[in-house]
């Protein structure tokens, strides 16, 4: 009867340190999450839900995931390359880094700036989120050959 009691301590241990869960009722903790990281650009392509190259135009809400405050920005979006956006203003959450004390973008939100960028995005609970924090907005100058290609399924017109 020892080792039973023994794993189910080791179990709430482990799930309180690693996958956020909190021992106190109504506790929370942030999650640490292993981030990956794709060798190519064809890679991620392949991988994500929607790619879109287009600007992002500011913030307008937050939204919380793994225990981390997300910046939900607005994106002006020249041409879908892949997904299905849905009609209407394109929202999309920049992911947060984990692991950081809180900081939701220690190194700052990818999405910050009025710059051209290739986005690659999947979605989560409900929102549209960059696939990881640092793969998943990338600038994307007039001129920029994609870097990956695309099939003709997989492409739809532009939003514009």
């Amino acid at each position: 009867m020892r080792r039973p009691l023994q794993l189910a301590g080791v179990g709430s241990i482990l799930c309180a340190l690693i996958a956020g869960c909190g021992l106190i009722p109504g506790s929370t903790a942030e999650v640490c999450v292993d981030w990956v990281r794709f060798e190519t650009a064809q890679d991620q392509f392949r991988q994500a839900t929607l790619v879109v190259i287009g600007t992002p135009a500011g913030t307008d809400s937050e939204t919380r995931i793994y225990g981390y405050t997300a910046h939900i920005h607005v994106v002006e979006v020249e041409e879908v390359l892949k997904g299905d956006p849905e009609p209407g203003p394109l929202r999309i959450a920049a992911m947060p880094e984990t692991c950081t004390g809180g900081v939701s973008y220690p190194e700052g939100d990818p999405l910050d700036g009025r710059r051209r960028m290739l986005i690659y995005a999947t979605k989560q609970n409900g929102y549209w989120f960059t696939m990881t924090p640092a793969q998943g907005a990338v600038p994307f100058g007039p001129g920029t050959s994609l870097p990956f290609k695309t099939s003709p399924l997989e492409t739809t017109s532009a939003l514009k």
